[in-house]
């Protein structure tokens, strides 16, 4: 996809591992991911529902088969958007919660990359929320009781986080859509899992095989995940993964 924002995004890194960060180079890779995006956008478009929900569930079926899922008691995973075209995770989901796993999921604050990751505790907690029918939980329990937010203070430790994204690579680099809403997430989780003795979360994306990219752009604040999950196989991008699960497909 995109090789022309590719190539720039290879040659803007270069000129960072080689030079150093520079104005020039930022631009370039701001650039690259502009292009992309576009790309990315334009092949979801031909996907048909179809496609995507075959693709949806051989990934539910690679995710929930997963060591990692296995081994994991408390999750954090995102609910999909039909409009946005993301990897249906209700199968996920569900799955999650008929194990008896602890599942949180994203629900957006405000526009300043704020968002909340409320605990899941069935999946008729979810009701479509104005403007654009996203299914969010309620903000309280059948009880009346406040939902448990796991990015309030003190931060709930999460073993996995399932995250969405525009764009992918097989060495874990990961293209959001620009809101920077999982930067901010990640850097608390990370800095609780550091005050709590725990290790951060598993990183885990999943994607259909149009989001796949030759090289993802990326500059020094974007994290890359550690495995992404597709219709035909889980990948292992870091060391941590190959590590954890050195028999994985």
């Amino acid at each position: 996809f995109c090789h022309q924002a590719v190539q720039l995004a290879r040659r803007s890194i270069s000129k960072r591992s080689t030079h150093g960060i520079m104005s020039a180079s930022l631009d370039e890779v701001k650039q690259a991911k502009v292009d992309l995006r576009n790309a990315l956008r334009a092949a979801l478009k031909q996907l048909t529902k179809e496609q995507m929900a075959q693709e949806s569930a051989a990934i539910a079926q690679q995710l929930v088969h997963a060591p990692f899922f296995s081994s994991s008691s408390t999750l954090g995973i995102y609910v999909h958007c039909e409009r946005l075209r993301e990897v249906d995770t209700a199968p996920v989901l569900s799955a999650a919660l008929d194990a008896g796993k602890k599942c949180f999921v994203p629900v957006v604050v405000d526009k300043s990359s704020n968002m909340k990751l409320l605990h899941l505790d069935c999946m008729s907690s979810l009701v479509a929320m104005p403007p654009f029918g996203i299914m969010e939980p309620t903000p309280a329990y059948s009880d009346g009781s406040p939902r448990h937010d796991a990015l309030a203070e003190p931060c709930t430790p999460m073993d996995v986080l399932v995250m969405p994204g525009l764009g992918f690579d097989a060495a874990g680099r990961r293209l959001g859509r620009g809101g920077g809403y999982y930067d901010k997430a990640l850097s608390k989780l990370r800095e609780a899992a550091s005050s709590q003795g725990h290790q951060p979360p598993l990183l885990v994306a999943l994607a259909f095989q149009a989001q796949m990219a030759e090289c993802v752009p990326v500059d020094d604040h974007d994290e890359p995940v550690d495995v992404v999950v597709t219709a035909s196989g889980v990948m292992r991008c870091s060391d941590r993964a190959h590590a954890a699960w050195p028999e994985a497909a």
